[in-house]
């Protein structure tokens, strides 16, 4: 009888161990959402878009027409998609509004929640140099509230945030990774927060 409970109790210890032990979530943003889950840094889960825009369909298996149909479909990601109904700032700032509500729906949790990385990095360009400035501008007053939540709810081990104005080109970019290490617990606290502030993202912005 004592042995059995030495051994249920070495169990039960090992199991809080388990869940107590951070798991490492690497989010990604590029035209789409994408999310890799480590455990003692062994990759467990993944998410990322089902289809690969880099991936054309061969000609074998469709006409060149349909080939081609299949690939703007592919390419039709959040982004791309938020920047035709918006134009580039409205989809940045669409973006940044959604990572701040998150970031205000999971604030009691930040002090559970360690950001080892952050990095943005924003391009702005138009037409010409007047509407630059103008959509510099706009992109700006968006990314000032989420890193200012960042700097006050959590510490940050590495944060490279870069938002420039290219008056010469006219190929705006957006792109966004962070890595962030959390126990089991606030990991499943957060991932139904976010996932309920996500739902109210495609909504408003009509992406179902």
């Amino acid at each position: 009888m004592k042995t059995a409970l030495i051994i249920i109790g070495v169990i039960l210890l090992l199991l809080a161990a388990v869940l107590f032990l951070p798991i490492s979530v690497n989010i990604k943003f590029k035209d789409d959402f994408f999310l890799k889950f480590r455990f003692a840094g062994i990759k467990f889960f993944e998410i990322e878009p089902k289809e690969d825009i880099k991936k054309k369909p061969s000609a074998d298996k469709m006409s060149d027409k349909k080939a081609e149909n299949e690939v703007v479909t592919a390419s039709k990601r959040i982004f791309s998609t938020l920047k035709e109904k918006y134009g580039f700032s409205g989809a940045v700032k669409e973006i940044l509004r959604f990572a701040n509500d998150v970031l205000s729906h999971i604030k009691s949790l930040l002090r559970n929640i360690r950001i080892k990385r952050v990095c943005l990095d924003i391009t702005v360009a138009a037409e010409d140099a007047a509407l630059t400035a103008i959509e510099y501008g706009a992109v700006c007053a968006a990314v000032y509230p989420v890193t200012a939540a960042l700097s006050i709810c959590a510490k940050i081990g590495l944060r490279q945030i870069n938002v420039r104005s290219d008056f010469e080109g006219k190929q705006p970019d957006f792109w966004f990774e962070a890595t962030v290490s959390m126990n089991i617990f606030s990991l499943l606290i957060a991932a139904v927060k976010t996932y309920s502030e996500y739902k109210k993202f495609t909504v408003r912005n009509e992406l179902q």
